[in-house]
């Protein structure tokens, strides 16, 4: 099991379930020394059982910052959030960057509300997804791309356009100095589904981690939980793990990732 987690959900999204509380209680029951919230973005405009709602931004935080007072003796608990890179958004998302002690890309759309990638099968729109991820780290928005390969949720065959987007988000990563997540959610915690080239799990996806390994990319396992009795199980954990199996990846353990995003938010001036 894993020590450090920073891709932690709370209720306030919609689709995750459980108290703060009781992520933390758990979380300390499983052996983690370091708990990274980090809950979906809220925008003004509201996306029920998608992220938490605007009004809640305030009491997300009150609520995190006391668990972190309260149980800083038993566990290092951090302020985050999980962001995607829109440009209608972009002053809510300085907001989050100022605020926040880090932050995750996970992009979820290509545009806001616009394009899912869950349901991405045309190569033009893998494209733009590997452009609006370039666009999120090119302004220092964010400390590690979660979930790179999410996109291959409904994308029917691993083709030269799939690794030559896996080359991209490599490259994105080294230029700006950024590591990639192995995902341990929604990909693999669903069996494998069939598509046109065979079967695997949705994601992660091998094709990425071969390029991540071969350009050395520093890659951070994310279990991005939304149920606190995962922490217990090592199931979903050992499922990813597989995917990369035999490849040389470099797996960030003991990152110290508030304390880069301190630095790069002083680079890009976000403090």
């Amino acid at each position: 099991m894993i020590r450090t987690n920073w891709h932690t959900h709370t209720s306030r999204c919609g689709h995750a379930v459980g108290t703060d509380e009781e992520y933390v209680e758990t979380a300390i029951e499983a052996g983690l020394k370091t708990l990274g919230f980090s809950d979906h973005a809220p925008y003004r405009k509201p996306f029920p059982r998608q992220r938490m709602d605007f009004e809640t931004y305030p009491e997300y935080k009150e609520s995190v910052l006391a668990l972190k007072e309260k149980y800083k003796d038993r566990i290092d608990i951090h302020l985050g959030m999980e962001v995607e890179f829109y440009e209608s958004q972009w002053e809510d998302l300085k907001t989050y960057r100022k605020e926040m002690e880090y932050c995750i890309l996970g992009q979820h759309s290509v545009y806001f509300e616009e394009t899912s990638v869950y349901g991405i099968k045309d190569p033009r729109d893998l494209d733009l997804y590997t452009d609006m991820i370039e666009e999120g780290c090119r302004r220092g928005l964010c400390d590690y791309i979660a979930h790179p390969d999410v996109v291959m949720w409904a994308y029917p065959r691993i083709d030269d356009t799939v690794r030559t987007a896996a080359k991209r988000i490599a490259e994105i990563a080294n230029r700006y100095r950024l590591p990639v997540e192995l995902n341990c959610g929604s990909g693999v915690k669903y069996p494998k589904k069939q598509y046109e080239d065979g079967e695997r799990w949705a994601y992660p996806t091998r094709v990425f981690f071969e390029e991540f390994a071969r350009q050395k990319c520093p890659v951070i396992i994310g279990l991005d939980i939304h149920d606190p009795t995962l922490f217990l199980m090592d199931f979903f954990l050992d499922r990813a793990l597989s995917v990369i199996e035999g490849l040389d990846c470099i797996i960030l353990e003991d990152y110290d990732l508030v304390a880069a995003a301190a630095k790069r938010k002083k680079e890009f001036g976000f403090i």
